[in-house]
């Protein structure tokens, strides 16, 4: 049966488990697309949606989007990854018997397509959580018809079961939906069943559908925007199965499609598929680890078995095998080779790890590597991959000659660092945190199910007297920063942002439990870090607003040169755009590029925050005097020592920023170091540039909403202090769910400017207040508390954090002139 496998160069699996290491995942990003092409070429009238429960991996379901298909999720994390694949809210679908008010709310947050409803109850759920938000939600029935598919592995409809509302029962929903002023039904679902390869079961049940659809449509309010007759469409694993054939399935689904059309020109019939889709894309390969010879049977015993592979060892299956091949050296193993039967297995410690019974094969020899087919579907999200606590295996997409590490394997620190213990009984009063917790967190209070809510974020907990001891150091000297660095966890936190293949120190070596750090997490985790001590992350020597401006406008070498340091250890940046009487409009610098004797050199002066002292490369604005126009200079002070000067300076706050006054003179450039002299336009490269921008000042905004925070937390020390605070811990919430909103937009690529200018000057205005409420009511813990004195200066700093000092200023003018009609 190896026709049953991807056409993918043999060597490439080789190559993938030198690198990775097996067990693995290969998935084809040619044959996804090949396969949503076929059923387009067979049935054009219909709509597709891809099902994420197949195979979820975030990459798979961006090229299946991208081809063109919709998504079909069932939980939070596969309606969040349908959005971070690409897919825009009206091409969602959400469906699944059991879905929590945080899901149902998101998808009504969102808007989606259509969230398919499965009983009277959860419409009641649906309308009060768009009540709440003043919209109305599209919502689909789906019905457990009276018929059911004769040719189905697996019946899902037409009989007792937890989905779908009885078709006996729609009437009393439709009457149901029609008294609930926030829903509007657009849609009619239907799953009859799985694993279907025959055409004409797909026929009957796609008649049927579409039957009953017309049938109920009369007594509708409104037409129906889609019909989903389901999928099912089922690949061959067996002996002795086919393929389904999709030449006939178009003849006969074709016409039925077109004479409901006719008659309902407003309705789309949508199918929703995931097995026909991600199955034949994916091989799965491990690798030999023993060889032994058992009271007559011949053993293969290899490195993933069905903790990664549940399908391939019969759970949902009869027990046959999928198709096999044995490979070595890059090769299948020759034919002429003795062939016997043998049993395949996993490493576990249970009888039932088999992966292949009786297989005929070639005498396997320990490290060939054992490849399955058919295997995108259903196979480690689907598979118990803790037990004997093995992990998730990786998993890698090939699209075309690129090979690309789309999962990491599952690492033991961060498999141990989501078991940290919590005691659910202890006295809540005896944790600040905890404390302020109770009173500005509860279900529905907006912050379910965003970055807010990340459960790695609690793991940071660990680093708060890391950051508390260091935050006060810093005060003293700010060279303690190298405390923080030697700190795993910290360490990767610091180098969110730089590219993979420069960085030494990834996340998923963290103990965080994560492998990867979307915009709204890292938001999210300055936030929390800031309740410890924002001294301490800024003087974290990571990329900052530099590392994005060189990935948004350098060339591949300018961003090489960039980044390179970050894969042996820590390397300081810098922003030089701020002038002494100029503020942060570099337009107003009297910074110049220019020539002298023949030598392009930089000259001006510059007042900045992050460390420079310490910096090993940056970038530094200047006026191009050649061109007349701006640009950004990338240098490295220890290339030419004697024409920088730099001077710490003193500041009244944030210490750990270690402000410092940059001077150059004549300091020798060449052209490959201005940025984007690749050729991008200087409109272009400027347009970037403000993104980088827009994009780091919700950060601000998080700082001083965690400053404030932490500010609370620490007059919560004594929890007779809560009543002066409730309203300011419920003023944070509200601020975050802003801040929500805010990330969202950036995330979509739709950042609204005011709103940013917004929440961030509501942001340093809130800690503001929690800094006069200490001093208004408390002045003698003020007074007293030598940490809590220096903490409340330090969010007096904010101000400075864009380098000018009438920022409130132009904030306000933003929201001014945003809401000024033009």
């Amino acid at each position: 049966m190896t026709d049953l496998f991807p056409d993918t160069d043999l060597r490439h699996l080789n190559e993938v488990a030198a690198s990775v290491g097996t067990p693995f995942y290969l998935y084809d990003a040619s044959v996804l697309r090949a396969r949503l092409d076929a059923l387009r070429a067979a049935l054009p009238a219909v709509d597709f949606f891809y099902s994420l429960k197949s195979n979820p991996n975030l990459s798979v379901a961006g090229v299946l989007h991208d081809h063109g298909a919709g998504c079909e999720v069932s939980s939070l994390l596969e309606l969040e990854t349908s959005l971070r694949a690409g897919a825009t809210p009206d091409r969602i679908l959400m469906v699944g018997p059991g879905k929590s008010m945080t899901e149902l709310g998101r998808a009504v947050e969102l808007g989606i397509k259509a969230i398919v409803v499965e009983s009277a109850h959860e419409l009641t759920q649906i309308n009060q959580l768009a009540g709440d938000r003043g919209c109305v939600q599209d919502i689909a029935l789906r019905v457990n018809p009276d018929f059911h598919a004769g040719g189905a592995k697996l019946n899902m409809s037409g009989r007792p079961t937890q989905f779908g509302i009885d078709q006996a029962e729609l009437p009393a929903a439709l009457t149901q939906v029609e008294n609930c002023s926030h829903l509007r039904l657009c849609g009619l679902h239907a799953y009859m069943g799985t694993r279907i390869l025959s055409h004409d079961t797909v026929v009957a049940n796609v008649r049927n559908i579409l039957d009953l659809a017309a049938e109920l449509m009369p007594s509708l309010q409104d037409q129906l925007d889609f019909v989903d007759v389901g999928g099912g469409f089922g690949i061959p694993y067996y002996d002795g199965e086919a393929e389904l054939d999709l030449d006939a399935l178009g003849r006969e689904v074709t016409p039925l499609v077109q004479s409901f059309a006719a008659s309902h020109p407003q309705t789309r019939v949508v199918i929703e598929l995931g097995r026909y889709l991600s199955g034949p894309s994916g091989q799965f390969v491990t690798r030999v680890q023993q060889i032994k010879h058992s009271k007559g049977e011949s053993f293969a015993v290899c490195d993933g078995g069905s903790n990664v592979h549940v399908a391939a060892a019969g759970q949902g299956f009869l027990r046959k095998n999928f198709p096999i091949r044995l490979l070595r050296d890059g090769q299948i193993t020759p034919q002429e080779e003795a062939v016997q039967p043998w049993t395949l297995t996993g490493p576990l410690c249970t009888p039932q790890d088999v992966i292949g019974k009786s297989v005929p094969m070639a005498a396997p020899k320990v490290g060939d590597l054992i490849s399955i087919g058919q295997s995108g579907a259903y196979g480690p999200t689907a598979s118990p991959v803790n037990f004997l606590g093995f992990g998730a295996p990786a998993e890698v997409m090939i699209d075309g000659a690129s090979l690309t590490l789309v999962r990491g394997r599952d690492t033991v620190d961060a498999r141990l660092a989501v078991q940290h213990p919590q005691d659910l009984r202890a006295d809540s009063c005896s944790n600040p945190a905890v404390l302020a917790d109770l009173y500005s967190t509860a279900p529905g209070n907006g912050l379910e199910g965003t970055a807010f809510a990340h459960p790695c974020l609690e793991r940071l907990s660990g680093l708060q007297p890391l950051f508390r001891e260091t935050g006060a150091r810093l005060d003293r000297d700010p060279e303690s920063w190298t405390a923080l660095w030697e700190n795993p966890t910290v360490r990767a936190l610091t180098t969110i942002g730089v590219p993979e293949e420069f960085n030494g120190f990834a996340l998923r070596d963290s103990g965080l439990g994560i492998s990867d750090c979307s915009y709204g997490l890292h938001v999210a985790m300055v936030e929390r870090l800031a309740r410890f001590d924002a001294n301490c992350i800024l003087a974290l020597p990571g990329p900052s607003l530099s590392g994005g401006a060189v990935l948004a406008t350098g060339t591949e070498a300018q961003i090489a040169r960039f980044f390179n340091g970050y894969r042996f250890g820590p390397q300081g940046t810098f922003f030089a755009v701020t002038e002494p009487n100029a503020g942060s409009d570099a337009s107003n610098g009297r910074s110049t590029l220019g020539m002298k004797n023949g030598q392009l050199v930089l000259n001006g002066v510059k007042t900045l925050v992050g460390g420079i002292a310490r910096a090993d490369i940056g970038l530094f604005f200047a006026h191009i005097e050649e061109t007349g126009r701006m640009g950004l200079v990338m240098i490295r002070p220890s290339d030419a020592p004697e024409c920088v000067k730099i001077e710490r300076l003193s500041t009244n706050g944030l210490r750990g920023a270690d402000l410092c006054q940059m001077t150059l003179r004549d300091f020798p450039v060449t052209r490959d170091m201005i940025l984007g002299s690749g050729g991008r336009s200087l409109r272009d490269g400027f347009m970037a540039i403000n993104g980088v921008f827009e994009r780091n000042r919700p950060m601000v905004a998080a700082m001083a909403l965690g400053s404030g925070r932490g500010l609370i937390e620490l007059m919560l020390e004594d929890p007779a202090r809560l009543p002066s605070y409730q309203d300011l811990l419920a003023r944070h919430t509200a601020l975050l769910v802003q801040l929500v909103g805010v990330i969202r937009a950036q995330e979509s690529g739709r950042p609204r400017v005011q709103d940013i200018s917004r929440v961030k000057m509501q942001a340093v205005s809130f800690v503001d207040e929690v800094v006069r409420r200490i001093t208004d009511q408390d002045p003698m813990r003020f007074l007293c508390d030598a940490e809590l004195r220096r903490r409340c200066r330090d969010v007096k700093a904010f101000e400075y954090m864009e380098g000018t000092s009438n920022i409130h200023l132009l904030n306000a003018y933003r929201s001014y002139a945003a809401g000024v009609s033009q």
